[in-house]
């Protein structure tokens, strides 16, 4: 009887051990998951927007404003110069500013989750209807081997392109090329410097193109002559 006695208090105990020890894990769980969370850091991010003049010719540019150490900050167009300027950043709100000759100044408001909720640009004295994405830095090529397809506008507003279609090289290849024929479009024609992976900026000859993907959709500016601009969807 002794014997049985024991035997039932070390399973009792036992018993009560392995409760406690599970009681401990489901409180610790959430300590643990909020300890792996990672903390937001701006130079992990970009700007992707666009620009609109308010008066004058209007057209639709595309920008990206890359995030530096020490609040310092580039500003990156169709222009050949980039820009650089400073940036500070609080719980509602990122701007970007030049000095000098090239004066400008951008203002992104945001919510609780970071996301952009309104822009606002203006260089020199100039306004502009703005928008902008503050878009995680990829480590791989969010355009490779990717194509995209829809209607290209020009200066004013005009319809210039229907069916117009943008296609990335595979991987590795930092090349695209455009037009309305799938069958014919030559993946290698143009060179790009990716930018965050999911910008690009391709300079080549006489013109300009800058454009982004986010949420499955192309955004791209072009400067060849005249302006141009058109969203594209992924297919």
């Amino acid at each position: 009887m002794k014997m049985t006695n024991f035997r039932g208090k070390s399973l009792l105990i036992l018993c009560m051990t392995t409760i406690a020890l599970l009681s401990c894990q489901k409180e610790d769980g959430p300590e643990l998951t909020k300890e792996q969370e990672v903390p937001f850091e701006i130079t992990n991010h970009f700007i992707a927007g666009t620009t609109t003049a308010q008066s004058g010719t209007k057209y639709t540019s595309v920008f990206f404003i890359q995030f530096l150490e020490d609040n310092k900050a580039l500003f990156i167009n169709s222009s050949s110069t980039n820009l650089v300027g400073t940036y500070s950043l609080t719980e509602d709100e990122l701007v970007f500013e030049v000095t000098g000759g090239n004066a400008r100044i951008a203002k992104f408001t945001l919510d609780e989750n970071k996301n952009v909720t309104s822009a606002y640009y203006k260089a020199l004295e100039k306004e502009y209807d703005a928008t902008g994405e503050l878009l995680k830095i990829s480590e791989t090529n969010e355009l490779a081997g990717k194509t995209f397809k829809g209607e290209e506008f020009k200066m004013g507003g005009d319809s210039y392109q229907t069916g117009l279609i943008y296609s990335f090289n595979k991987a590795a290849t930092s090349t695209y090329g455009s037009g309305t024929d799938a069958t014919t479009i030559d993946k290698a024609a143009n060179n790009y410097t990716l930018i965050g992976g999911a910008g690009f900026k391709g300079v080549n000859g006489n013109k300009t193109e800058l454009g982004f993907v986010s949420k499955g959709k192309l955004t791209v500016f072009r400067s060849q002559g005249l302006f141009y601009y058109g969203k594209y969807e992924q297919q």
